[in-house]
């Protein structure tokens, strides 16, 4: 087969999906990521009689460092150097258990007399705390690609506000390019399409020139392996932006 032949068969390819193509993507990222990520498939009904369809969730724990001085801040800083937030490994969860329930129990005279030292050479005060994120690779029929959608919570309950999101999980060196993207920034919010409640969610309109240019430089003739590399390709582009990546041996393996 010429080299042209490959080029014409590689320029019927799109990086626009059908729900079907979206399915062979989805599922071959669940197989890739297995060992890695615990991403989990949920089924729901689009309509009455219609067939069942699918999307991707998960459920990730990060611990953020939350500063304030004075007044209560929305801001959100860094646990470890070069990022802004540490995700907490499913294993490490009992440990994170208890060192809470120990905390809880010291006295609360305790915990003053040692916070002391801070307070004093310090005007701010410095508070730890848990966000539980929900990430959701839901298919678009208007915009034909994967759209992640996002919400991080308290562990009181209470969704984060987008300026919180921008602070806790956007890393600082994207956040301008984040907050200029499009008519009105690259995350916003809107009712989640399966769920219908308010769910921020990174914006399609530039999925398909980036899948497209991926395509024309890497793309197969036959097409199969683009869309079983689709979802790791587009989410280490753009889940880094707001917290979820893709480990590098993956983006290695099936770039």
């Amino acid at each position: 087969m010429t080299s042209d032949t490959h080029q014409h068969q590689r320029s019927r390819l799109s990086a626009r999906l059908s729900y079907s193509n979206f399915e062979v993507a989805i599922n071959a990222f669940l197989h890739q990521t297995r060992h890695h990520t615990p991403w989990s498939y949920v089924e729901y009904s689009p309509r009455r009689g219609q067939p069942l369809q699918g999307y991707l969730t998960l459920t990730k724990l990060v611990h953020s460092h939350h500063a304030s001085s004075g007044a209560p801040s929305t801001s959100t800083g860094t646990l470890s150097t070069g990022a802004r937030i540490r995700t907490i490994d499913p294993a490490d969860q009992l440990l994170l258990d208890e060192l809470a329930e120990q905390l809880d129990d010291i006295p609360d005279g305790e915990q003053e007399e040692e916070a002391d030292p801070v307070v004093e050479n310090s005007t701010s005060t410095t508070t730890f705390d848990y966000l539980s994120v929900n990430y959701h690779i839901v298919f678009s029929p208007s915009y034909q690609v994967p759209v992640l959608y996002f919400n991080a919570y308290r562990p009181d309950g209470p969704a984060i506000s987008l300026e919180e999101i921008y602070e806790s999980l956007v890393p600082e060196e994207w956040r301008g390019a984040v907050r200029d993207a499009g008519l009105n920034g690259g995350i916003s919010q809107q009712d989640h399409p399966v769920l219908n409640t308010p769910y921020f969610y990174m914006h399609p309109c530039e999925t398909v020139p980036l899948m497209e240019t991926i395509l024309q430089n890497n793309g197969s003739p036959s097409g199969t392996p683009f869309l079983e590399n689709y979802i790791v390709t587009w989410l280490s582009f753009t889940g880094q932006a707001i917290g979820v990546s893709v480990p590098t041996d993956m983006v290695a393996t099936n770039g």
